[in-house]
């Protein structure tokens, strides 16, 4: 016997606590959907047991242990930031700072200022177009020398 329709206590997920709901359908006998008759709004039924928070369970948060990978990332990048504040420090008071273009020319050795990563240091020209450049935190691949072909 189908019970959409009829109220049900359960969890609100947009008031956060167990109110009265309206069964909206059923999938195989088993209440799918709900509609709060609070605030209106549909969602799956997940119960009447509400969420409890980390403190009141008596159980502590666990951090989760990353991968392999996620920390050779982390490591990498304190690398990179400390190879840069080493080269910032190095950096003469009244050294020349290029803002960063697309369309300029530069060599290993330049200092640019980029308007979203700033201070960087071109570690390496690989093409004509392409240098890495490392910024606090990490080595960038920037584009240079660039200009963009003509509309015919």
């Amino acid at each position: 016997m189908s019970s959409v329709g009829k109220n049900i206590d359960a969890l609100c997920t947009k008031c956060g606590m167990v109110l009265a709901h309206i069964i909206l359908y059923e999938v195989r006998g088993v209440i799918a959907q709900v509609k709060c008759k609070t605030c209106g709004a549909e969602h799956k039924y997940r119960g009447s047991k509400p969420r409890t928070k980390s403190g009141e369970a008596g159980k502590e948060r666990t951090r989760r242990v990353g991968t392999k990978a996620d920390e050779e990332s982390r490591q990498a990048e304190a690398a990179e930031t400390q190879r840069w504040l080493q080269r910032h420090r190095e950096l003469k008071e009244n050294a020349a700072i290029a803002d960063y273009h697309m369309t300029g020319r530069y060599q290993r050795g330049d200092v640019i200022n980029h308007p979203s990563f700033g201070i960087g240091f071109v570690e390496k020209i690989l093409e004509e177009q392409r240098m890495d450049v490392l910024f606090k935190g990490n080595l960038r691949r920037m584009v240079m020398n660039y200009h963009a072909r003509e509309m015919a």
